[in-house]
């Protein structure tokens, strides 16, 4: 089901269906932001990447001694969410432990998906509970797909990501399809920088991010669109022995709630 916010310059639309964003547009610009979720290209939009930041190449991982076959980045973008409540200014969404995501992670949680739409930016916070009797570990990541071009008159050559930091040479990465030909992700580990802009020179997506996300990756399949990633950790994908309470997680005491949080603005 689909969720509406509305401000006086912009209006977000919210899917149940992987709490991903369907729709983000200002209201004086004929352009919508967000990737559809085409299946030609790629059938998501902006997932949630939950508990865990890619997979082995396997695609096995060990939780509490035992084998799970799981998939890449987690279950919330095939999982529907529960929607709580709505405010003038914000959803709530809800996902927990089921039967389902028990057969790919043996633990006990409730993730909290909080949208807030202040004029032309949306405000996106997160909240892991522990529901364990015993500490939780999980992976935490994003992976918003922005329309590129924006501008039905540009090409995605005509994009650049602006760094807030010299993360990359001069600050500035030109995109390119050969770009993500020569790096099928590109990433850049322990980022400086926790502002991001996709721009054409006119048209923008200018990102914020939480201190908590430790990675900054970017990804596009030779498609009309690009991924602009914020992750807390990953897996490698070689790396199919490590069992998963002993890689680089997040580890929660019973009971405990971790909070991290992004934005991004249209313009």
């Amino acid at each position: 089901m689909i969720y509406t916010l509305e401000s006086e310059c912009a209006v977000l639309k919210v899917d149940t269906f992987a709490c991903e964003i369907a729709s983000f547009r200002r209201k004086d610009k004929d352009i919508e932001y967000m990737w559809n979720g085409d299946p030609a290209y790629w059938a998501n939009r902006n997932p949630l990447l939950f508990p865990h930041v890619t997979a082995p190449s396997n695609k096995i991982l060990n939780f509490k001694g035992q084998d799970y076959k799981v998939n890449n980045h987690g279950f919330p973008r095939k999982s529907e969410f529960t929607f709580v409540e709505q405010k003038k200014d914000m959803l709530h969404f809800m996902l927990k432990d089921d039967e389902k995501t028990l057969k790919e992670y043996p633990y006990h949680f409730e993730l909290h998906v909080f949208y807030t739409l202040k004029q032309n930016e949306v405000f996106i916070d997160y909240e892991v509970i522990n529901k364990e009797e015993g500490k939780l570990y999980f992976g935490f990541g994003q992976h918003p797909a922005f329309n590129c071009p924006l501008d039905k008159d540009k090409k995605f050559d005509d994009y650049f990501v602006e760094f807030e930091k010299e993360d990359v040479e001069g600050s500035r990465l030109n995109l390119s399809y050969e770009l993500f030909e020569k790096y099928p992700t590109y990433v850049i580990n322990h980022p400086l920088s926790r502002v991001f802009t996709l721009s054409d020179g006119e048209n923008k997506v200018v990102m914020k991010t939480d201190e908590k996300y430790k990675i900054f990756a970017l990804w596009s399949p030779h498609a009309p669109f690009v991924c602009l990633e914020p992750w807390v950790n990953r897996i490698e994908p070689e790396d199919v022995s490590t069992p998963f309470e002993e890689r680089d997680n997040v580890v929660l005491d019973q009971g405990e709630t971790y909070h991290i949080a992004y934005s991004f603005a249209i313009i």
